[in-house]
């Protein structure tokens, strides 16, 4: 666990791939404990101050946290933590943005299959709710990403909702939808219901790939 002989300017480098080496070798868990700061000093060789840079940056990976009377606790890791920063503060290029819209196509597209078998009554029941709110061919962001955040939580996956989480805090209040214009109209939210609800499999994913291709056309006409 010795550094090598570096500068100063990448011993903090070194020392945050040592802890999360520590934390990977010692099979650290949510709730863990880790060794204090100065016991962390010896062990790597380094100043405290480079123990606590390093200690820093697990905490922005939201890693770790201190707790008083525990010091420093492992966290639950959250994959698009950096992301969330981020998107909070508005950071985001609009090129960034165009990207991160076509992988929450793209990833709603992947996850047609759970979605269509982890479907309850109680969940569709839900969705026709979100659909209901909407108005067919005029809508807002929000009300999109409401929608698409019920379909998607019927999956289950944790990591594509806390990542459409994310997308609610960058898109919200951006735009106004109005596809009154457009040549072919997208299927509604009420016919994807209804192909989900009585639907096969492969009508389902044809409905959702068809609706983003054109929502995608309605992009370029925002």
């Amino acid at each position: 666990m010795f550094c090598p002989e570096i500068s100063p300017v990448t011993l903090a480098d070194c020392v945050e791939k040592q802890l999360l080496s520590f934390i990977h070798n010692n099979n650290l868990k949510p709730g863990d404990t880790l060794p204090r700061e100065e016991e962390l000093a010896i062990h790597l060789n380094v100043s405290r101050n480079i123990v606590r840079e390093g200690i820093s940056r697990l905490k922005a990976l939201n890693l770790v946290e201190s707790r008083k009377r525990k010091g420093l606790v492992m966290k639950a890791p959250q994959v698009f933590s950096g992301l969330q920063k981020l998107a909070e503060v508005d950071l985001l290029p609009k090129e960034d943005l165009n990207d991160l819209n076509e992988l929450r196509y793209a990833l709603e597209i992947g996850l047609c299959d759970f979605i269509y078998n982890r479907k309850t009554p109680e969940k569709l029941a839900q969705l026709r709710n979100f659909a209901d709110c909407i108005a067919p061919y005029k809508y807002t962001i929000e009300q999109e990403i409401d929608f698409h955040s019920c379909l998607v939580s019927i999956a289950g996956n944790r990591q594509v909702i806390q990542f459409r989480e994310i997308v609610i805090k960058i898109f919200s209040g951006k735009k106004v939808r109005n596809i009154e214009n457009l040549k072919k109209i997208p299927s509604t939210h009420h016919e994807i219901c209804d192909v989900l609800e009585n639907g096969t499999i492969e009508e389902f994913r044809n409905i959702m790939y068809q609706h983003f291709v054109n929502d995608c056309t309605l992009q370029k006409n925002i």
